[in-house]
């Protein structure tokens, strides 16, 4: 654990049973209740606990909102920098998706902007700050479970990112720019991550201008990450080059099946793609519901990557799925049981969707010809 003033300054304490001063101190814990005593302390400053994630729990650390933007913004340890990250954006999340009510704040922009004009910080760091919470990860925080609405409000607050910082990432696509080949090493590889996620901030803003860059980038990049992310960005921004993009990239690797797959699993994890679009994906040439990982990368994507579209009030993902575990179940019975726990917390579910989801979980659980597995994940889900 660490001491951080107010200031943003790393301030030096004395733990009891040491003898001098320290930035820095390991505490054990062996007990289940113990106290530790610190000595020499300001008494404004702030704990910087679980340094380097030295412990894999969840840490109820009684820290406010103006404690972590001072954490976010200035604490040496880059764990809990990023995890001063994450809980101010759940901080605002949340309650925007219990209440509907995003506020996006300045001293958190501030904070963020903080983190981007560092330049003492890794490209990879920011890259890992300045990525939301997943949808997946904001549910898991919920008593109940609204899918939709947790897409629509972590979407939201990207957009206003791109908004509010749109300055930042422009700058950081500029400064990125490689002046070189390619690199397959560590510090290229994070300042590629950074640059295509300003990238895709910028393409959300419908700008015509950095969507025909993205897919200048589909065009001719010469590695697969900055390829692919431009496509991700104009896919995931709805982009007038989208389609004629996926067509592109389809066309010239067609022969990579690995490559392929990841094209079929962008589309299926498109926010708001429509169950007609999926089916459209499945009457592709190159899909095969024999083939595990193109199942997967489309079906599996869709119902257990993609719940803000999979999660319908009127239970039409619910039986696409039911439809999806029973083909499967005939062909590959393991690939059918994984997917069949799409469905494992459906009781978390918000009205309308649990109600919806049950009878369909329940007629498919009674099909007589379900393998051992996947009638044994069904049933367990359904106890």
């Amino acid at each position: 654990m660490g001491l951080v003033g107010r200031d943003g300054a790393a301030l030096a304490f004395r733990a009891e049973g040491r003898t001098g001063r320290s930035p820095e101190a390991l505490l054990v814990l062996t007990q289940p209740e113990q106290s530790f005593v610190l000595h020499e302390v300001d008494a404004d400053s702030i704990p910087s606990l679980l340094r380097g994630f030295s412990a894999p729990v969840i840490l109820d650390d009684g820290l406010g909102d103006a404690d972590r933007l001072i954490l976010l913004a200035h604490d040496a340890d880059p764990f809990n920098r990023w995890e001063a990250a994450q809980r101010l954006a759940l901080s605002r999340l949340l309650p925007a998706v219990r209440e509907g009510d995003l506020k996006v704040d300045a001293a958190y922009l501030d904070a963020l902007r903080a983190v981007l004009r560092d330049p003492a910080l890794d490209p990879a760091f920011k890259e890992l700050v300045l990525t939301l919470p997943s949808e997946g990860y904001i549910a898991e925080q919920l008593g109940e479970i609204d899918p939709p609405r947790i897409h629509q409000t972590r979407q939201a607050m990207r957009l206003a990112l791109a908004q509010q910082l749109q300055a930042d990432w422009e700058q950081l696509w500029h400064t990125l720019a490689p002046n070189r080949g390619y690199s397959p090493d560590f510090a290229g590889a994070g300042r590629r991550g950074l640059r295509n996620l300003a990238l895709a901030h910028l393409c959300l803003l419908g700008d015509a201008q950095w969507q025909g860059r993205a897919y200048q980038r589909v065009k001719d990049a010469d590695n697969m990450t900055d390829r692919f992310d431009a496509l991700a960005a104009l896919v995931g921004s709805r982009a007038q080059f989208a389609e004629t993009a996926l067509q592109r990239f389809a066309a010239q690797f067609a022969h990579e099946p690995l490559v392929m797959d990841k094209w079929f699993a962008l589309q299926a994890g498109t926010p708001g793609v429509e169950i007609e679009a999926i089916r459209a994906l499945m009457r592709h040439a190159d899909f095969s519901l024999r083939n595990p990982n193109r199942a997967r990368s489309v079906i599996s994507t869709f119902c257990q990557g993609n719940p803000g579209a999979f999660h319908r009030a009127d239970g039409a993902g619910y039986a696409f799925w039911a439809e999806q575990v029973r083909a499967l179940d005939a062909i590959n019975p393991q690939v059918a049981a994984r997917l069949a726990r799409a469905m494992d917390r459906w009781r978390k579910l918000a009205p309308p969707y649990a109600q919806t989801a049950e009878p369909v979980m329940r007629e498919l659980a009674a099909h007589p010809g379900l393998s051992a597995d996947t009638r044994e994940i069904l049933g367990k889900a359904l106890a």
